[in-house]
């Protein structure tokens, strides 16, 4: 009996909101739709006060009231999580009262919105791109603010995430064995994030690429893969005496000097079997002389 009265409450509560709510939607009176919006918003109700503080813009265009509805629309969009939308209000309130004592707050409030908005690292990242761009425009403009040490420590995670991406996608490459590409995302990895804390782990990837490479590779390329294999191995073991993967470094070396021998062999091989070919096209030479 009690669950079946609190159920019809809840659906006269439901029913009486929504009336309220198509009420303030058709009404003309500025105050009764303000009003039932920050109901609706101190019920934690969020898209229903959204819309009620759309709907009411029109009405207070040129007053005193405009700047805390476009204010509070931005905010509330922030809380119902609506980041990027959220951002764009806020950035169009800036814009709008730049003189407002809110201002300084909602320009961090942009950064920040686009900061949430970023997403994963295996996923696209435009929206991080988007975040540190407006990170750095707040820290710019309000160098002096005390969340600017946020606005750095923000950037500094947003760099770690696209670090990250960089560096799974330079992985993926090594693991697919497309070892030329594999070098090259890793190089720039190094290159577009030299305070990474992954240079270890790049570092060892690099050397198992170079090796792959060079070990594999037609003999005309094997010498010079070769070299810049050993030049890795030596650079890793000059950086990280210490490095769990010394032993692994270690091992691909060997297989470097194996392959530097096989190539060397080889090289001997080439170079006796010209010879001989180049005495042999001599004595040919020589008969056809005797002949004529």
């Amino acid at each position: 009996m009690k669950r079946t009265i609190l159920i019809v409450l809840s659906i006269f509560l439901l029913v009486s909101c929504e009336r309220r709510l198509n009420q303030a939607l058709k009404s003309t009176d500025k105050d009764f739709i303000l009003k039932v919006a920050e109901e609706y918003e101190t019920r934690k109700q969020y898209s229903q006060a959204i819309s009620l503080y759309e709907y009411v813009t029109k009405f207070v265009v040129g007053t005193d009231e405009a700047p805390e509805v476009a204010y509070r629309g931005a905010n509330l969009n922030y809380l119902d999580k609506n980041y990027r939308l959220a951002a764009h209000q806020f950035k169009n309130f800036v814009l709008s009262y730049p003189k407002d004592s809110r201002a300084n707050e909602s320009a961090y409030m942009i950064a920040y919105c686009y900061y949430l908005d970023s997403p994963d690292y295996n996923l696209d990242q435009t929206n991080t791109y988007d975040a540190l761009r407006e990170l750095q425009s707040y820290i710019d403009t309000y160098p002096t603010s005390t969340k600017a040490a946020e606005c750095n420590r923000m950037i500094d995670d947003l760099t770690r995430k696209l670090e990250k991406k960089a560096f799974e996608n330079a992985k993926t490459l090594y693991r697919i064995t497309e070892y030329k590409a594999a070098i090259i995302s890793f190089d720039n990895v190094l290159e577009d994030f030299p305070d990474t804390k992954l240079k270890e782990e790049i570092s060892i990837y690099l050397l198992r690429a170079k090796t792959e490479l060079a070990v594999n590779s037609i003999h005309r390329l094997q010498n010079e893969r070769i070299n810049d294999a050993v030049n890795s191995y030596n650079n890793f073991s000059r950086l990280f005496p210490k490095s769990n993967y010394l032993d692994e470094a270690r091992r691909l070396n060997n297989r470097l000097s194996d392959a530097r021998i096989s190539y060397q062999n080889k090289e001997t091989a080439i170079q006796e079997a010209k010879q001989q070919s180049e005495e042999k096209v001599k004595e040919l030479e020589k008969e056809r002389k005797k002949i004529s």
